[in-house]
């Protein structure tokens, strides 16, 4: 089979995306995307992760006119892309796509800011061509359904090529053609192994994803060709990657829903597998009295795609805690919280949180859906305290904005100690303000540490 049909339409809807197509909530939504992802990326700059990745690629590439978010150093665009998207991973902390499991930012605004400083690009003009990538992207990777992720690929290092690639072309005003076949050469690039949970592989996924999916759309705008059976031929990236393959999805017209409104911004540092189990926890954790100490046991029945994914039994690295659903769960029991900051090797031999750990039982439970956790507390007095928690739900009811200050404090929170707090609330004005700036230049800028 060529690639066509339901994928041609969908390059053709994100190509000829534009802005005054997208209504109110969508646009702010994206600036929380952007907010967001700018914030745990700033806080990633000092993870080990992007330490090596940044010393690595700038001892072999020459200053170029993207700039290395967190310092006042330039580079290359491929270069920029690739340690901006691995730092906006490397805390685990970055936004969820619950339809298709990505994390969709990581991989999109690297790549739509590298490439945007390059040609001097409108906030319009980001906004625009982050909702066509995060469309396509989210609509591809519900269409390859849960078979991809279950065979071990990391969608947001597979799926997140394809994004970048749609929202790289689209900012580089690639025709629908182009754009087609900038997903087909990004078909040949879309790598990202689950086996890489818990070390410094995963979120190096989201930085590879980013410069792929510029390298496929400059390619396309350059006259590359690449086979028309790249996506969905007999041995394409469907065949080879998916089980099957549910157009449904595909052929779902942009604005029918909007995706990205069902965005999820991270209340926890950690795998989203185990924000259920800390929600529920922390319930218990707020009655009268509650000692952690009086703890016998802890049962945790979860769904069983958490299973091989966050339930490292005894992690011995700060990254290999946050795929640690027992961990998570000892560490917010004892500290009320799953924050970035808690994350430590100093935490992590906690002994009291140790202790917990080791007593945690996990069960799966197949009448679960995937965000929801059942836990129960053994306490030693013989009674029990069970707790239920969704992390599904949503920030907001009736209008995004409802999550303007939840997001733009934890943006504050992680961005303060590196660029100064009065500055991090500068930043989160401006970008709140996205959609009115000529220049993205005159924001990055500022993302720099303070003197």
């Amino acid at each position: 089979m060529t690639d066509g049909g339901a994928i041609a339409q969908l390059a053709h809807a994100a190509a000829n995306l534009r802005y005054s197509d997208l209504p109110r909530a969508v646009v702010t939504m994206t600036t929380h995307c952007v907010l967001d992802t700018l914030g745990v990326a700033l806080a990633g700059t000092t993870e080990p992760v992007t330490r090596i990745v940044r010393r690595t690629l700038t001892a072999e590439h020459a200053d170029g006119p993207a700039r290395i978010w967190g310092s006042s150093q330039s580079a290359a665009v491929s270069v920029a892309a690739t340690i901006n998207g691995t730092a906006a991973h490397a805390l685990d902390f970055d936004d969820w796509a619950p339809g298709s499991g990505i994390h969709p930012s990581a991989p999109l605004l690297p790549a739509l800011v590298a490439v945007g400083e390059e040609i001097g690009c409108s906030g319009e003009e980001l906004i625009t061509a982050y909702v066509a990538g995060y469309e396509l992207q989210e609509r591809l990777g519900m269409a390859i359904g849960p078979s991809h992720y279950a065979r071990g690929f990391h969608t947001t290092g597979t799926v997140g090529t394809f994004g970048a690639a749609t929202a790289a072309s689209h900012l580089l005003g690639a025709t629908a053609g182009q754009l087609m076949m900038a997903l087909r050469i990004a078909s040949t690039q879309a790598a990202g192994l689950k086996a890489m949970f818990g070390s410094m592989g995963k979120p190096l996924h989201a930085g590879r994803a980013a410069t792929a999916g510029v390298q496929a759309a400059r390619l396309a705008m350059n006259g590359f060709l690449a086979s028309e059976e790249s996506l969905l031929g007999p041995q394409g990236f469907v065949a080879t990657h998916a089980d099957e393959l549910d157009e449904t999805p595909l052929r779902t017209p942009f604005g029918d829903p909007w995706h990205v409104l069902e965005t999820r911004i991270k209340e926890h540092a950690a795998c989203f597998g185990t924000h259920a189990a800390i929600d529920a926890v922390l319930t218990l954790r707020n009655t009268p009295n509650f000692d952690p100490r009086t703890i016998e046991a802890i049962e945790l029945d979860v769904p069983p795609i958490c299973i091989g994914v966050c339930t490292i039994a005894d992690p011995r690295t700060v990254l290999e805690a946050k795929f640690s659903i027992a961990f998570a769960a000892a560490l917010a029991l004892v500290k009320g919280t799953a924050a970035a900051d808690q994350f430590t090797e100093k935490v992590l031999g906690d002994p009291e949180i140790e202790r917990l750990t080791k007593t945690v039982r996990i069960c799966p439970d197949p009448d679960l859906a995937k965000t929801e956790t059942q836990v129960c507390l053994r306490m030693r007095d013989g009674s029990a305290m069970r707790a239920f928690a969704d992390s599904g739900q949503r920030g907001w009811l009736d209008d995004v904005s409802e999550q303007d200050q939840r997001i733009q404090s934890k943006f504050c929170a992680l961005a303060g100690t590196l660029v100064s707090p009065a500055r991090a609330a500068a930043i989160a004005e401006q970008v709140a303000q996205l959609q009115h700036c000529p220049d993205i230049r005159a924001l990055t800028r500022t993302w720099t540490p303070s003197e």
